[in-house]
């Protein structure tokens, strides 16, 4: 069964600069879950950051979900 990463950005599309990659654990072991963490932790990311700041640098949350070979 193939298992996903979950990786993860913060992004100002103000200032057009994004962090690096961030890789978040554990492994999911479908698409589907790894997927639904990453609109979780990407609200929790956005209210942890607050109003303030999300709207004066117009921040967004990224995330991929990448596939792990021979896991």
């Amino acid at each position: 069964m193939m298992k996903y990463l979950l990786v993860m950005q913060i992004c100002s599309t103000l200032m057009q600069q994004c962090t690096d990659p961030v890789p978040m654990y554990p492994h999911h072991d479908n698409y589907y879950d790894c997927a639904t963490s990453g609109f979780i932790r990407g609200i929790s990311m956005i209210r942890e950051i607050g109003v303030d700041e999300v709207n004066e640098k117009k921040i967004v949350v990224n995330f991929v979900c990448r596939p792990l070979e021979n896991t």
